[in-house]
């Protein structure tokens, strides 16, 4: 098993007492577990905790007016196996899948598929029915929609991302789902703390990461078309139908983001006992470690 430090910080300013939403922590998988935990906040009040419909953590926050910070800690314990790669999984007909998936079929907020049929079809139909389908739109999606942050606005769907050819991860993913959903194989969004395991870095700054998820025969399948190798270390934290159901905040008011930070470091299994957590200045990541401090 990997052991991988995860977490976030959100630091925002609120001209008035903002109640919120917050999805950052992950949840318990026979692929995953966590191995400690802490949810701390300065300038918020922590209100309560509940599990969603889609079986997300959710965290109720008050924000108070003036700056907050919220800062999730913890160290998890994950499969070394990468993400799966079944290439005979086949789609399972409507007629067979369990009730709970057919709404995983629909159109939705940011998938509206039924604006995209003609176009999956095209492309699409030709293409032989389940994995080997579900794979070529996100090969197709990784190709032909240029990842570039900063050229989407948070309302795009996965129709304005087709007409621009351009978006962050969330648009790519929204992409997959809305394609796959017109050949009724259900289709998720999920969200997850990605560590930069057997990879090259590419230099771009840590962040929640989004793709899609695709049912087919076996279960839920990852089909990510950011990086189309399978990636280790995957920590899933929530889904949903789209983004509107999986967002790490939901805001009910006028509160801004200042600054986010977000981490998912593989942590070298010699030193995980003695890792515990310590007061951090703001901007700086540590951990007492064998009476040491490392900073990240």
């Amino acid at each position: 098993m990997y052991q991988i430090r995860i977490g976030c910080q959100l630091n925002y300013f609120a001209p008035t007492a903002t109640p919120s939403v917050f999805i950052v922590q992950p949840l318990p998988q026979p692929r995953q577990s966590l191995l400690r935990e802490s949810f701390d906040t300065a300038g918020a009040a922590m209100t309560g905790a509940y599990v969603d419909g889609f079986g997300n953590r959710c965290q109720r926050v008050t924000l108070a007016a003036g700056d907050s910070v919220l800062r999730y800690d913890a160290l998890a314990s994950v499969s070394r196996d990468a993400d799966a790669f079944r290439p005979e999984a086949r789609a399972v007909p409507p007629q067979e899948l369990p009730s709970e998936l057919l709404r995983f079929t629909l159109p939705s907020r940011y998938a509206e598929t039924d604006e995209l049929l003609g176009f999956a079809w095209e492309r699409f139909s030709r293409v032989p029915a389940g994995w080997e389908r579900a794979r070529a739109i996100c090969d197709w999606a990784h190709c032909n929609v240029e990842y570039k942050p900063g050229s989407s606005a948070p309302d795009w769907s996965a129709a304005d991302v087709l007409a621009r050819r351009q978006g962050v991860c969330r648009d790519r993913a929204h992409v997959v789902i809305a394609l796959c959903r017109a050949f009724n194989m259900p289709a998720r969004y999920a969200v997850s703390y990605l560590p930069d395991i057997d990879v090259p870095d590419d230099g771009a700054t840590m962040d929640f990461h989004a793709y899609a998820e695709v049912w087919l025969e076996g279960g839920w399948h990852v089909f990510d078309p950011h990086g189309l190798s399978p990636r280790k270390g995957r920590i899933f934290i929530a889904s949903g139908l789209d983004a509107a159901d999986a967002a790490f905040a939901t805001l009910y008011g006028a509160a801004s983001l200042t600054r986010l930070r977000v981490w998912a470091d593989a942590v070298p299994s010699l030193v995980t006992e003695a890792l515990s957590p310590i007061a951090l200045a703001p901007g700086a990541a540590a951990f007492v470690v064998s009476g040491q401090t490392m900073f990240s």
